[in-house]
């Protein structure tokens, strides 16, 4: 008995099978879809309950619930979790989010709280809080008006520039029992600065060069001299001069003098 090999089927053919096959699955595929896309948009998916962890002692609950949870898109399964940190992150004093699910239907969302350094205002811009990490910030300034902040100001761009600088002036000037009060940058490049005791000082274009800071050093270990000598508190100091400094002595005017003693040489003692 002979056996005879199977005929293959024609390509046309072959093509028209696979063509069918594919046509198949895609519909399938697309029924699928349809009904996981129907079944996660039922409201047995919706979020129940937000749950406010975290640092909450500036960051009002009423406020992220009335800010906040309006602008979450979708429900327990389709919420985008980087959309809504962004969203929280959003909120008045939240310096960081970290948004969860938690079963069943909730989110955890952890709030980390800005803390206030100073406050900052931008050349030309409105008022505004800083960080320690020198990034400015908007918030109610006043329910800050009892923590006795400094206060810095500066060109767009510069304020972490200007915290770093007054870290390092303030152990100078706790050396001689003042305490930084004002930092200013200037449109030129110079800094000023004013301590709580109102002791106003000008430091210049170069704050941070050993120069100037021994100026400011010398002229602070010689400030308690100078008063004593003259009878008067200074009241201001320019840092400016390449060999010295001059001094402003308060409720003196020196005509022309532009209301300064003489320069002092930054060696003298006397």
């Amino acid at each position: 008995m002979s056996r005879t090999a199977p005929r293959e089927l024609p390509l046309d053919i072959r093509l028209m099978q696979g063509t069918s096959r594919a046509l198949y699955w895609l519909v399938a595929l697309g029924c699928l879809f349809v009904v996981a896309h129907w079944l996660m948009q039922r409201s047995w998916w919706d979020i129940r309950a937000v749950r406010l962890q975290g640092d909450l002692q500036r960051i009002s609950p009423v406020t992220v619930r009335a800010d906040a949870l309006p602008q979450l898109q979708g429900n327990f399964l389709t919420i985008n979790l980087a959309q809504a940190q962004r969203v929280f992150e959003q909120l008045p004093w939240v310096r960081a989010a970290v948004v969860q699910r938690l079963w069943p239907m909730e989110l955890a969302v952890t709030l980390q709280a800005q803390q206030p350094v100073a406050l900052w205002r931008e050349t030309g811009g409105p008022p505004q809080l800083l960080n320690a990490e020198g990034q400015p910030f908007n918030a109610n300034l006043g329910e800050v008006q009892g923590l006795g902040l400094q206060q810095f100001s500066g060109p767009a761009g510069s304020s972490l520039q200007v915290l770093q600088m007054s870290q390092t002036l303030q152990p100078m000037l706790q050396g001689a029992h003042q305490i930084l009060a004002v930092l200013s940058l200037g449109s030129g490049g110079n800094w000023s600065l004013l301590t709580r005791t109102g002791l106003h000082i000008d430091m210049g274009s170069a704050p941070d060069s050993v120069a100037t800071q021994q100026r400011l050093k010398q002229f602070l270990e010689l400030m308690p001299q100078l008063e004593a000598r003259y009878g008067r508190p200074i009241d201001s100091v320019d840092l400016r001069y390449p060999n010295g400094f001059a001094v402003h002595l308060q409720g003196v005017e020196l005509p022309g003098m532009n209301k300064t003693t003489k320069p002092h040489s930054a060696g003298r003692k006397d």
